[in-house]
């Protein structure tokens, strides 16, 4: 009986883990997409948008977290922003983010209906540009992810 319930115990941990184990590729210095987190986009009805693809970011060591830092008073280790991108008119909302202090402990967070979402255009070459051709290409992401994974070992 004991073997069992730690059998029990092995495999629920296993199952667990693996729901919510992410993926970051890192896309550049700062910037990091989970990979299994693109999706097409389902509003806040239920309805799916294949003209839309929603996924998140973890930002380190941006420049806005030193005023952030200010108000609440706290260190911001990392965020995790939530964008969506809407290929039929180039645009980029962000739908929801949060920061967390270096114990992984929230310290802000935001989050917009659809109908608070605001748009703005994908300007060339910037950083919401490499992340939409990413994110329309998930083979590429995929590839740079087994690169990292490869030179990590």
């Amino acid at each position: 009986m004991k073997k069992f319930i730690v059998l029990l115990v092995v495999l629920f941990n296993v199952i667990v883990n693996s729901c919510f184990a992410t993926s970051w590729v890192q896309v550049d210095d700062k910037n990091y997409i989970d990979k299994d987190s693109i999706k097409y986009h389902v509003d806040n009805h239920g309805n799916t948008n294949y003209r839309k693809k929603e996924f998140w970011i973890k930002v380190v060591d941006d420049e806005y977290y030193k005023e952030l830092e200010k108000v609440i008073n706290c260190k911001v280790e990392y965020g995790l922003l939530q964008y969506i991108i809407d290929y039929a008119n180039n645009t980029i909302a962000a739908k929801a983010g949060m920061t967390y202090d270096k114990d992984g402990n929230p310290v802000s967070k935001f989050s917009y209906s659809d109908l608070q979402l605001e748009y703005n255009s994908i300007a060339p070459d910037s950083n919401a540009d490499l992340w939409a051709k990413l994110v329309r290409n998930p083979k590429m992401l995929n590839k740079i992810y087994k690169m990292q994974q490869k030179d990590n070992n």
